[in-house]
C-alpha cells in the first residue's frame, strides 16, 4: 500500500461485509489509510460504484466463475485481477482485456494500478476489447448453444 501511497493519488472503496471487514479496518488504519481507502456496507446494486471507478481490482485467492469481472467488463470500467484458477484468466482474454498479477503478489498489484493509472490510453484499448467480448458470457446465447447440443445428441 505504501508504493501506491508514494506513487499515486488514490481513493479506493471497499464493498461488503465479509468476515475480513474487521482485519481490513485495522490494516487501514495501521497504515494511515483512511484518507485513502473507505469501506462501505454490502449493496445490492454495486453498479453505480463500478461504473465510476477507474480500475475494478478483483484481488481473490480463488474464483469459480466471478462475475464482477463480467459486470465490470460491460460498464467499461478497467480491471486489475488476481489469476486465480478458473475465471480471470478467461474473462480477461489472458490479459488482453484487463491486466493480470500473480494470486498474493500484492507489490505486482501495486505495479500493475500504478502502470495502468497512468496509462490511459493502453487502458482504453484494453477496456474496449474487453466489452467487445463479453457476448460470450450472454445467458441466452449459452443456453441455446447448450439446448442445440443436447437436442443433437438426443436425436
Amino acid at each position: 500500500l505504501k508504493i501506491l501511497t508514494k506513487k499515486i493519488k488514490f481513493e479506493a472503496i471497499i464493498l461488503g461485509d465479509g468476515n475480513q471487514k474487521k482485519n481490513i479496518k485495522n490494516t487501514i488504519y495501521k497504515y494511515n489509510l483512511k484518507d485513502n481507502i473507505k469501506i462501505i456496507s454490502f449493496k445490492n446494486n454495486p453498479y453505480p460504484y463500478i461504473k465510476r471507478s477507474d480500475i475494478l481490482i478483483l484481488s481473490s485467492l480463488h474464483e469459480g466463475l466471478p462475475n464482477v469481472l463480467i459486470e465490470s467488463a460491460a460498464l467499461k470500467t478497467f480491471i486489475v485481477s488476481s489469476n486465480c484458477e478458473t475465471g480471470p484468466k478467461e474473462i480477461l482474454l489472458n490479459g488482453k482485456a484487463g491486466a493480470l498479477f500473480k494470486v498474493g503478489d500484492y507489490r505486482q498489484l501495486a505495479n500493475k494500478i500504478i502502470y495502468y493509472k497512468n496509462n490511459k490510453q493502453r487502458r482504453q484499448k484494453m477496456i474496449q476489447l474487453g466489452f467487445k467480448n463479453i457476448d460470450r458470457f450472454d445467458y441466452f446465447r449459452n443456453l441455446n448453444e447448450y439446448y442445440n447440443k443436447i437436442k443433437y445428441y438426443l436425436s
